[in-house]
This record gives structure tokens, sequence and C-alpha cells, in this order.
């Protein structure tokens, strides 16, 4: 079958600027840290060259998108294990390809008209949907144009396998065993350059943990733990923070929620100890939905953990540890390098981004799939351990906080497994494919 599209191929004349573009989803947080982080480093290293982000999903289809990133939320919060069958599943080949490639067809047609507009000389995919749908457009011979595809995750996924892709960027060289040795991919086409960070991430780059705890008025002497809830917002992290107070060390906490509102409400109200938690009224978009809506079953279950979780608190003893409180924010780099140790859900870039700044880990409610897998990987490197269950969570961080020795080895496994200069040298490949299609 062939896509309906006229043929060019690269559009870049010798002297040209050179045009990148980025293409990224909003399933998760990741891919788009990821994206802006290559964006962030081309702007400030190479400002003749122009460099663009577009959201993929979202460029083919404004239903699609919605449809994808609501149902990825629904599956992995609601239905995990059902979520943890479908990744499963999906990373052997089958029968469906017919179909997958018609959705990638009507995909191309939409998506080529952004293409004519910006007219890229290479494209960098942090999303595998958006990778197949470019490389589908390479192999049908739709298009002529360099493509490298990020696996955003520790380990490879089927779905990031396409015919059209130039070279693959995995986060450790496990991870290009496995591209080549199980998806039989061509190891010349494999860099394992590691995911892409924003150089202020690596040791060294970012503030001093001296000048961070002095802006929030911590002690410098005290150990620092950091709580991310992740991009989602994730409700058990007041389970986690509630048990940590059991920890019989003088250490201090900052808690980050994510975009979650009702999450930070309770937790400003905890913490400022408030007989009400102060929280929003019902958000508009929960009020127009239906009663069966799984959008309005997720914030309910949301408001029920809260509530019980403050009832909980309430009976807390009043001598609390030092704590910050903070929604989503832009400078997480500042409270990483300012930590000893941060418990937080293991997604690709989160993990990657606290690798870079050499920051031990505590993972908790790892999704089925991808994040299991990336836990197990944190283990096996002596990177962090696994919270199994909230409840847990005053032992096993209370462990590692008396342990100082089992900091420093973990601190030590993240500078010996770091990929440093990612975004530069996923850049130079990016120029050099460029080139070389020129020719």
């Amino acid at each position: 079958m062939t896509v309906l599209i006229n043929h060019y191929s690269c559009y870049r004349k010798k002297g040209d600027t050179m045009n990148i573009l980025i293409l990224s989803a909003s399933t998760g947080g990741g891919h788009n840290r990821a994206a802006n982080a290559l964006k962030a480093y081309v702007e400030e290293n190479q400002p003749a060259t122009n460099v663009a982000i577009i959201d993929a999903l979202e460029e083919c289809s404004p239903v699609l998108n919605f449809t994808v990133v609501n149902g990825y939320k629904a599956l992995v919060t609601l239905t995990p294990a059902l979520f943890g069958a479908m990744y499963k599943s999906s990373d052997k080949k089958s029968p469906l390809s017919d179909t997958v490639n018609v959705i990638y067809q009507q995909c191309a047609k939409r998506l080529k008209g952004k293409l004519d507009e910006l007219k890229p000389d290479v494209i960098i995919s942090c999303h595998p949907f958006a990778g197949a749908i470019v490389g589908y457009m390479n192999q049908e011979g739709a298009i002529h144009i360099p493509l490298i595809s990020i696996v955003t995750d520790f380990l490879p996924h089927r779905t990031y396998i396409s015919g059209g892709i130039d070279a693959y960027i995995t986060a450790s060289s496990q991870a290009k065993d496995i591209l080549a040795t199980d998806y039989g991919i061509d190891r010349n086409h494999i860099y394992d350059y590691g995911h892409p960070v924003f150089d202020r991430f690596y040791e060294g780059n970012g503030r001093s943990r001296a000048e961070v705890l002095d802006e929030l008025g911590f002690n410098k002497n005290k150990l620092t733990v950091l709580i991310m809830a992740g991009s989602f917002g994730v409700t058990d992290i007041l389970e986690i923070y509630e048990n940590l107070l059991k920890i019989d060390v003088d250490y201090q906490i900052i808690v980050i929620t994510g975009r979650n509102k009702k999450l930070y409400d309770a937790f400003d109200g905890l913490l400022h100890d408030q007989k009400e938690i102060v929280t929003d009224d019902e958000p508009e978009l929960i009020k127009h939905l239906g009663e069966e809506s799984i959008l309005r079953y997720m914030y309910e279950q949301t408001e029920s953990v809260v509530e019980h979780l403050t009832a909980i608190f309430r009976h807390t003893p009043e001598n609390r540890k030092p704590t910050k409180l903070f929604y989503f924010i832009d400078n997480v780099d500042d409270y990483m390098h300012a930590s000893d140790l941060i418990v937080t859900k293991p997604g690709g870039l989160t993990t990657s981004e606290s690798i870079a700044c050499a920051l031990p880990m505590v993972v908790f409610k790892a999704y089925p799939g991808q994040e299991e897998q990336n836990a197990a990987l944190l283990v096996e490197n002596n990177i962090g351990v696994i919270l199994e269950d909230s409840s847990k969570a005053a032992e096993t961080v209370g462990k590692l906080l008396k342990n100082k020795k089992k900091l420093q080895s973990m601190r030590e496994s993240c500078r010996n497994y770091v990929r440093k200069n990612s975004c530069q040298n996923i850049i130079e490949l990016a120029e050099r494919l460029a080139e070389e299609n020129k020719k």
C-alpha cells in the first residue's frame, strides 16, 4: 500500500540553514522532556540552526491524540494489569500489521503538510508512534528524510521498531544489545548515547546543593529526601510521606506533587495544620462528564484517597520533618542536586535525570510494562531500590538514610551508568545524517 502524498527529498541545499524537526507526544511527561532537552541544546549551542517540536499525535488528529493520551492515563491508573498484558502482547509480531499500516497512511497524509511547512533536513522522534509514521513514509518512498528514533525507556519494545529509521538511540549498551539480538536491528545503526536530558542535570552543571538548601531555609548538614509524584501526580505520595515521618533520622523533605492540584492542596492543608483541607470545587470538565465517565471515576477515586489519608494525618505527631512543597515545576534539577535520595516513579526520563544527578532512587508504583522493567534495571545496577508497598516506606527509606556507605555506592553506580553529552552526540549524529543525505 502506497502513501498518497507527493514524493520529495531533503530540501536543504549547500550553505542553507539546517532545519531539525523533533516529534513528540504527551503520553506521559518523558517524551516531551526529551524533546525539549534536545531543542534547548540546539538553541544554546547552534543558534543558526532552526529547530522545532511538534506533537505528532495532535498534528495527525486531535481526536486520536485525545483518545490515545487519555486512554493511556486511564489504562495505567485504573487497570494497570490490563495495560501490562497489552504491553507484553504488543511486543510480539502481530497479524494486525495491515490495519496498523492503514492508520499510518492516514496519519502520514496529515503530517505531510507540517513537513512541507518546516522543510526538515532531519527528524528526531521521541515517541514510538511518531517514529513509526515517519519511518513508514520513508519506507514507502514518499519522503527521504533521515530519521532518528530515541527509545525513551531503558529497554526497547517492538513499537519502536520500524522500517525507514536510520538510527536508534538507546539508554545503555544493554538496550543496544537487545535491539540487535531480539529485534534484528543492525548494530551500526544503534547508538547507546543515553536519553537526552538538559545539561543542567549533570553533576557539576547545576546549582550547588548548599545554594539551593540555603534558598529553601534548609540545613545544609542534614540529609534531604526528594519525593516526586510524576507528571500525572499520584495519590500514593501522601501515604508515603506519612510513613516517612516515622523514620528516626533527623532529615528534611522536598515534595513535588506533579500536575495534581487536589493532591497539592491536600498537602498544603496538612503542612499548615489547617482544620479543613482547602481544595477547589469540582472542575468544570468533571461537572459536564457523565456518571459512567472514566475521567469522573479517576477524579472521585483521587478525592476519596485524599480524604482518607487526611484523616490519618490528623493523628500524626506534631514533630514532623521540615518539608517544602511544590506543584509542577520546571527547575526540578535544582532539587535533585540538593537531595541525597529521591522517592519517585520509575519513568524513563525521570530515571535518566536522577542518574545524571548521581541521585540514588527509591521507586514506587511501577506500572506493569516499561516501568517495571526500568525498576528492575535500577536494582540490577545498584542505582535504586523498589518500594513494594507504600506502608513500608519508613522501613525501606530508613535503611538507606542510616547507611551512608550504601548511598555513596549507589551514587557511584549512577556515575558509572550515566551517558554524558547525550544531546550533543544526538545532534551531531543528526547533522551527519543530514549531510550524507545531500550527497
